[in-house]
């Protein structure tokens, strides 16, 4: 077992790309699995689809936990107390996109069925599971594992948080192959994904903690959701844009990657020498 967890540790510290696209794919693999088809038999499909994405997302959360525990990263992964916190109002850009992305719902040109309150509830839980799940893998894995290689200089820093946040992109494509998004909606989610990316990694690294990006991450997926538990909702429907909302969504969006990148300019590179236990921490 000490022998695989150094193979597994040389990996993600040596190579993390390739670590990285590893554990993406093993995610995506896990959760991928349609459970709901079982399910289906005993409560409506829309609620067994929720359960499965609660399921497969907790389980993949839990492992990916015990993955950065594993590999000495828990802190740097931002998994600190609240009295290691800082500067937490730094995620405000997200709480303003989520209400723009829930106008629908606060305008009333939506209306959510309240007559299936346990409905509701799973909605809400499946996106905080989402949250949890891609913030976790992402941000917990993937640019902690890319900051222990590339961290030693602000270059590497940027380099570190601009190919994580690629790859966070990338991985939204599934959604294209696996019929829930045109191709055109679909690039534009990888974009701004993209831009999610940067900004979240930012926020992890000068907040000292990866909680105020889980949250940020389920209350923008809700507020963009709200449709499916609407009366006469889009649940199982094709997400669609037009040439010109894709083009409205992305220069609504790109701000956030510029203000992430703003932001990184104070975090400094890491001195320790050890790579398990590299931190960073931030200048004022």
């Amino acid at each position: 077992m000490k022998r695989f967890r150094t193979q597994v540790q040389t990996l993600a510290f040596q190579y993390p790309v390739i670590f990285s696209f590893i554990i993406m794919t093993l995610g995506i693999v896990l959760t991928e699995i349609h459970l709901e088809n079982y399910l289906k038999s005993y409560i409506d499909f829309q609620s067994a689809s929720y359960l499965t994405g609660i399921f497969e997302q907790g389980l993949c959360s839990i492992i990916l936990a015990a993955l950065i525990s594993g590999l000495g990263l828990l802190k740097s992964a931002g998994f600190t107390r609240p009295k290691e916190w800082k500067q937490l109002w730094l995620i405000w850009p997200v709480i303003v996109l989520s209400i723009l992305n829930g106008w629908s719902l606060f305008t009333g040109t939506i209306v959510i069925d309240t007559s299936k309150p346990t409905l509701i509830l799973l909605f809400m839980l499946l996106y905080l599971s989402t949250g949890f799940f891609e913030e976790f893998l992402f941000r917990g894995v993937v640019t902690t594992v890319m900051l222990q290689k590339w961290g030693g200089t602000r270059k590497g820093i940027y380099l570190a948080v601009i190919v994580s946040s690629g790859l966070f992109g990338v991985l939204h494509i599934i959604n294209f192959f696996m019929n829930r998004f045109t191709l055109l909606a679909n690039f534009t989610q990888t974009i701004y994904a993209l831009f999610f990316g940067v900004f979240f990694a930012a926020c992890l690294l000068r907040n000292n903690s990866i909680w105020p990006v889980v949250g940020a991450h389920a209350i923008f997926d809700i507020c963009g959701n709200f449709n499916e538990i609407a009366f006469v909702g889009n649940f199982g429907q094709i997400h669609q844009t037009t040439w010109n909302e894709a083009f409205a969504t992305v220069i609504i969006t790109l701000p956030l990657f510029i203000y992430g990148l703003f932001i990184l300019r104070k975090v400094k590179p890491s001195t320790q020498s050890k790579v398990n236990e590299a931190g960073f921490t931030v200048s004022y």
